[in-house]
């Protein structure tokens, strides 16, 4: 099942994940994560540059090297490079074999290259021990390292309902990839985490990150609390997101849970909303649903776009 839902709300997450953050990625890939500052640049024709990275903290796979060289090449990679005076969290690859075949000095070893996920290069504040950032990556680095997955579990989950914004959307995100760390949550955590669903209102992909992380858990009242935010979030990737949701925890009766929303609707944007999330649905019933009210209603028109139908296309031209 947690397969099946991601496969339902890939289309949704893609979207805001690649245009947004993926730092919990490059910190999983990475062979070594230092906290850093560029101290040198050396450029190598016009294909190569070579970055030299003093470590100001070894969070994880750098064992008493002071500086390591990261190798770029500017043609190819798109990701944010090393930048003079500013601290960075550096999520690094070995790059051995390339400095090998490239021929380089012994003396600039150890050689890494930088971990292209969007996010993966941030700046850390001048306080490393209280930057959160700084924080987030520790955390999963001593999960590698053994600290047991309650104490991960924990930390994590006080990071996506207590962090700094910079993180919090990271953090949700990767509670809601690892089922083994969501069985070590309490209750009383899938409370909170439910509750700061349903209240967020202002970060949209924080939200979502929310929702989908309680939708893993499928908890008892979850589409009744997050269609309550319906209107006051108009943003249509928080409807198509209630929709999936709801198909994964209630199938075709997907579209008579978001229902219930409509009674008693006064404002026309909250209507609107509850009628795309019941189309983001693709149910068979949700389809008969949506046939069945107005179709001169501009509200439905797009609920019906969205559920996209060949029945619901065909409904339209006829109309036409």
């Amino acid at each position: 099942m947690t397969r099946l839902f991601f496969v339902l709300c890939a289309a949704l997450t893609l979207a805001a994940t690649a245009s947004s953050q993926s730092l919990r990625k490059g910190v999983v890939d990475a062979d070594a994560l230092i906290i850093g500052r560029q101290v040198g640049k050396q450029l190598v024709g016009d294909a190569l540059a070579l970055h030299r990275v003093q470590v100001l903290e070894a969070i994880r796979g750098v064992d008493g090297d002071r500086a390591v060289t990261v190798i770029d090449w500017p043609k190819l990679s798109l990701h944010n490079r090393p930048t003079p005076r500013q601290s960075r969290l550096f999520c690094l690859q070995d790059a051995s074999v390339a400095a090998a075949r490239l021929g380089l000095p012994s003396s600039g070893a150890p050689y890494f290259k930088l971990v292209g996920w969007p996010g993966s290069h941030p700046l850390i504040g001048a306080d490393r021990e209280a930057d959160p950032i700084a924080r987030f990556a520790r955390v999963l680095a001593a999960s590698d390292r053994g600290v047991s997955p309650g104490v991960t579990a924990t930390a994590l989950v006080d990071l996506a309902i207590n962090g700094h914004a910079k993180i919090r959307t990271e953090a949700t995100r990767y509670l809601a990839e690892r089922g083994d760390l969501r069985g070590k949550l309490a209750a009383v955590n899938w409370n909170q985490l439910m509750a700061r669903a349903t209240g967020e209102v202002d970060d949209i992909d924080y939200k979502i990150a929310l929702a989908t992380l309680c939708g893993e858990q499928r908890l008892e009242g979850l589409v009744a609390a997050l269609a309550v935010s319906l209107g006051p979030v108009t943003d249509a990737r928080y409807a198509r997101c209630v929709g999936r949701i709801s198909k994964v925890l209630h199938g075709e009766r997907a579209a008579d849970v978001l229902s219930r929303r409509l009674r008693n609707l006064a404002k026309p944007e909250d209507r609107r909303m509850v009628l795309l999330a019941i189309g983001a649905t693709k149910t068979r019933a949700a389809l008969d649903a949506l046939l069945k009210m107005d179709q001169d209603d501009d509200a439905v028109t797009a609920a019906l776009r969205e559920h996209g139908a060949k029945k619901a296309h065909r409904s339209k031209q006829e109309r036409r």
